[in-house]
């Protein structure tokens, strides 16, 4: 097998490390993984049930890669925004799943709208700011119903992450319990009368995005799929430098297999574009020199990878900047960290700028074996792989839901959190800091805001 950064699925990084094995049979075991959506007549009715579904496949297929199958209601109406008016089976077919009319016993199934029918099941449950999973047949603990659908991102993306790491043999026991989180909330328990959250009436009017990897587009799947009235009211600009390579495909939720060698921006341009909003796209870093000007967004959402950019963020002119990371070995891969600047207790400098890009991570289990099968005398292919994180597009979903929730939160009057920490597998775990400001004054307003839909 020739070894290639560029070609290298990266969440094959998770299975050699976990049972030692070659990259081939690393694949063979993605390409061995399938999994079954099974939906009932609520997925007709429930806007967070179906951003739930179209993230479950989008993120699914990127992972189960012998195959995503849906049994569901026929001629079920879509009720998010998409850019041509069809029933959602039609959509899901195109997003990559497979529509069949079994219901296996044999195989692992998470259930929409429907309760868990054995211990083979898991249910994911959600509405416009609470989203979780029940592993029990028990009553689901809301009216899953509502107009936003960013929990509902964030429950099929945990509902894909949970089932894969089970299934996968990383951690079997992941799918053992009920479990979820309040983006309105998340210093809360998931379930708490104060989680459940207000009625989302105004979105952003503007947002720069930096950074198109990974986490930048997972922003803008969540973005995309918010009801904007008017999209053609809405702009976004786009900053990256970098094309799309095939290694991309099993992180990046707007990346498909005919894209590889296009840039990220055009990329992500198209698919805005083609939902009806403006976009501005900037091809250059983002460094020092980089200075929001005029009537530029002034709220910033970083999907950066490296310190040396994040340092740079609270020099732009930016009222608001909300970024993630996320962890890099089959122990953290499905770890969230976000932030918010400027005047939390720590600055971008404080945070990452002591930290030497030079000196990168390096899995010494992975190397070890990527150098037996690479003739590479310097071992610097082996090396460039080895350093690479474990990534994975149903965390970005996770993530991506979580950085968009913070900045609804603070338009419709919730609190303004300056560090979030969210372990997927343990999520119950999940640690919230409130800001030091408490909420959000004229911030996000500055910005401009509309009515939703």
């Amino acid at each position: 097998m020739k070894l290639s950064e560029d070609t290298f699925n990266r969440l094959s990084l998770g299975i050699i490390e976990k049972q030692n094995c070659s990259p081939e049979d690393a694949m063979q075991k993605l390409k061995s993984l399938s999994i079954y959506l099974v939906c009932g007549d609520k997925i007709k009715s429930s806007l967070p049930l179906q951003a739930a579904l179209i993230t479950a496949v989008n993120t699914g297929k990127r992972a189960f890669l012998g195959g995503v199958y849906i049994l569901m209601p026929h001629d079920t109406p879509c009720l998010l925004p998409w850019p041509e008016a069809k029933v959602f089976n039609e959509i899901l077919l195109e997003a990559g799943a497979m529509i069949t009319e079994k219901n296996p016993h044999d195989c692992f199934k998470i259930m929409f709208g429907l309760p868990v029918d054995d211990d083979n099941s898991l249910q994911v449950v959600c509405n416009d700011w609470q989203a979780g999973v029940l592993a029990e047949n028990i009553e689901v603990p809301f009216t899953e119903t509502g107009n936003i659908p960013t929990a509902g991102v964030f429950s099929g993306g945990l509902a894909i992450c949970l089932s894969f790491l089970k299934l996968s043999k990383i951690n079997i026991s992941s799918c053992d319990k009920s479990m979820g989180i309040s983006l309105w909330r998340p210093d809360l328990h998931w379930l708490d009368d104060n989680a459940v959250g207000p009625q989302v009436l105004l979105l952003p009017k503007k947002i720069w995005f930096l950074g198109l990897g990974h986490l930048g587009q997972a922003y803008i799947w969540n973005i995309g799929l918010l009801p904007f009235k008017a999209p053609n009211e809405i702009t976004f600009i786009l900053q990256d430098y970098d094309r799309i390579v095939e290694a991309n495909l099993s992180a990046g939720l707007l990346c498909e297999k005919n894209d590889t060698g296009i840039y990220k921006t055009r990329k992500c341009n198209s698919w805005l574009e083609s939902r009806g909003f403006n976009t501005v796209i900037t091809e250059r870093k983002f460094d020092e020199h980089t200075k929001r000007i005029n009537e530029e967004p002034f709220i910033a959402l970083c999907g950066f990878d490296s310190a040396s950019s994040r340092i740079h963020l609270e020099s732009a002119g930016f009222d608001v900047i909300v970024e993630s990371a996320l962890g890099s070995n089959l122990a953290t891969f499905d770890n969230i960290i976000l932030h918010t600047f400027p005047e939390s207790s720590k600055t971008p400098k404080d945070v990452w700028g002591d930290i030497d890009e030079s000196k990168m991570e390096i899995n010494l289990s992975v190397l070890e074996i990527l150098k037996k099968i690479e003739n590479d005398i310097c071992g610097i292919v082996p090396l460039s792989i080895a350093g690479k994180a474990v990534s994975a597009s149903f965390v970005g979903a996770c993530s991506g839901a979580l950085v968009i929730a913070e900045i609804l939160r603070g338009l419709n009057g919730g609190m303004r959190y300056e560090k979030i920490v969210v372990h997927l597998r343990a999520i119950d775990d999940a640690k919230a800091i409130q800001h030091p400001k408490g909420s959000y004054t004229i911030e996000l307003s500055k910005n401009g805001f509309v009515i939703k839909e």
